[in-house]
C-alpha cells in the first residue's frame, strides 16, 4: 500500500527526486515506508509499521477513555463493569459512536455524541435507562489519541534514523488513511 500510494503521488508531483515518507495509519494496521525518487524511479529504501495499531486503536480509546466515563458519572453501572461480558457488549455498542466522533472532529471543532436506550439496549443498577448525550472537542481527543499517534511517530523516527534521515531531509510527506485526517496527527506530524 505504501508504494502504491507513492506511485500515486509521483503521478501528479512536480518534485520528481528526493526521499519520499509514506506514513499510512489505516484502520487496523500503521505502515511506514521510505521511497527514494530519482527520475521517476521509485525504489523503496525501508519500511516498518506495527501490525497492531490503527484507528481501532483510537476508537476504543475514545470508548474508554472519554464514553464510558461520562457513563459512569450519570449511572449507576457497576454491575456491568464488573461483568466482562457485559462490559464488553457495552464497549462494541460504543465504539460505533466513538468512530463517527472521531471522523467528524477530523473536520469539525466539535460534535454531539447522542445514544439513548435504543442504541445501548440496557437498564443501570438503578433500573434507569442510561442516554448518553456530550459534547466532545479536540480538546477531549488530544490527551487520548495524542498517546496512540505518538507510536506511529516513534516507529517514524527510527525508521528515519537508521536511515540518517531528519524529517527536514524529507521532499514529501504522504499521509495514507482515514486517521490522518486528523489535526492532532497532522499538528505532531508538522512539530
Amino acid at each position: 500500500e505504501p508504494v502504491a500510494a507513492a506511485t500515486a503521488y509521483g503521478l501528479d508531483s512536480k518534485s520528481k527526486d528526493g526521499f519520499w515518507l509514506v506514513f499510512d495509519f489505516g484502520g487496523g494496521t500503521f505502515d511506514v515506508a521510505l521511497i527514494k525518487a530519482e527520475e521517476g524511479i521509485l525504489t523503496v529504501k525501508d519500511t516498518d509499521g506495527d501490525n497492531w495499531l490503527g484507528g481501532k486503536n483510537l476508537d476504543e480509546a475514545i470508548v474508554d477513555q472519554i464514553l464510558l466515563p461520562e457513563l459512569i458519572k450519570n449511572f449507576s453501572i457497576d454491575s456491568i463493569l464488573n461483568d466482562t461480558e457485559k462490559k464488553e457488549i457495552l464497549r462494541n455498542a460504543l465504539k460505533n459512536f466513538a468512530e463517527i466522533a472521531k471522523n467528524q472532529l477530523s473536520f469539525k471543532d466539535k460534535h454531539n455524541v447522542y445514544a439513548d436506550d435504543n442504541d445501548l439496549q440496557f437498564l443501570d443498577d438503578n433500573g434507569d435507562e442510561p442516554i448518553l448525550n456530550m459534547d466532545i472537542t479536540h480538546n477531549h481527543l488530544e490527551n487520548t489519541l495524542s498517546p496512540i499517534f505518538q507510536k506511529a511517530i516513534d516507529i517514524t523516527k527510527e525508521l528515519l534514523k537508521r536511515n540518517n534521515l531528519k524529517g527536514s531531509d524529507l521532499d514529501a510527506l504522504i499521509l495514507v488513511g482515514g486517521p490522518t485526517y486528523s489535526p492532532i496527527l497532522r499538528r505532531m506530524l508538522k512539530e
